[in-house]
């Protein structure tokens, strides 16, 4: 089976409209790989409807997802095109879906976005509580951020694998991190994340919403399509791909957001000196 193994509708939702896979391919990530770079879809096919077509580019494929033992099944060309305007090391269009670049963030301040109204808000319908401020290093994923955390200024809950997800929209400002002109975060950039905790009614525990992301430490470089995928996103005889097992995190996070209810993101990690919970 091709694509990646991710449940990207339920993420989508949860996120409140972060990466989506065209209807056909629901339940599954529709990924491409051009120049060595990771894209995933974003916005669905409204936003593509509004998007202007350049000329055609070469050399983009689907990757594999082997997501049974002992399949072998190779990546396949597909068709894709510059979109007007952009940079395609940063966005392109494929099967009517615009795609970004892994590492950039279309909801957040400064990448152009083609849809009309205000900026996404990830803390609409739930109750503002404290800022927090979390250190870590960055796992990029699906238009949202994983953060390990290093350094919390307040005490988090039920953290899952040591690291606390991360919701950006369009009011979080990506600072001092930036390729092509728009905010950029390298897979394993360490970056301070300056947040707010959101209670979402009904729900148990709380959201985490970025509101300006800075580096904290030296720019990485940018991200390969291995450091997303795995070193095995073309397929291995025997093999689980990679472009599953890389991402059982982001799995396992949509998984426990599905369970404790929507929006609910829950941390935790054990600090030297920690203040009392806020949030």
């Amino acid at each position: 089976m091709r694509r990646v193994v991710l449940l990207v509708a339920l993420l989508a939702g949860l996120a409140g409209g972060g990466a989506t896979a065209p209807a056909a391919q629901a339940g599954c990530a529709f990924i491409v790989v051009w120049h060595d770079r990771a894209y995933t879809g974003y916005g669905g096919p409204d936003q593509a409807s509004t998007i202007e077509p350049g000329a055609p580019i070469d050399g983009a494929v689907e990757p594999v997802c082997n997501d049974t033992v002992g399949a072998d099944e190779g990546p396949t060309a597909v068709a894709a095109r510059r979109i007007a305007g952009m940079s395609p090391a940063v966005e392109i269009l494929a099967q009517q879906t615009a795609l970004v670049a892994y590492g950039y963030y279309p909801d957040a301040k400064g990448f152009p976005t083609t849809s009309a109204g205000p900026p996404h808000d990830e803390t609409r319908g739930c109750t503002v509580g404290g800022p927090v401020r979390i250190t870590g290093r960055a796992h990029v994923d699906l238009g949202m951020l994983s953060v390990a955390v290093r350094d919390t200024t307040v005490r988090l809950h039920h953290l899952l694998r040591g690291s606390a997800l991360i919701f950006v929209d369009g009011y979080t400002g990506i600072n001092g991190l930036q390729r092509n002109r728009f905010p950029y975060i390298g897979e394993g950039q360490l970056v301070r994340v300056h947040a707010r905790f959101c209670k979402v009614p009904g729900s148990e525990g709380t959201k985490i919403v970025a509101r300006r992301i800075v580096p904290a430490g030296p720019i990485v470089a940018p991200s390969t399509a291995e450091d997303i995928l795995g070193d095995h996103w073309r397929g291995s005889p025997g093999v689980v791909s990679k472009t599953t097992g890389e991402h059982a995190l982001a799995v396992t996070i949509v998984i426990l957001l599905a369970a404790v209810g929507v929006g609910t993101v829950l941390t935790t990690h054990r600090r030297r000196s920690l203040p009392p919970p806020t949030g």
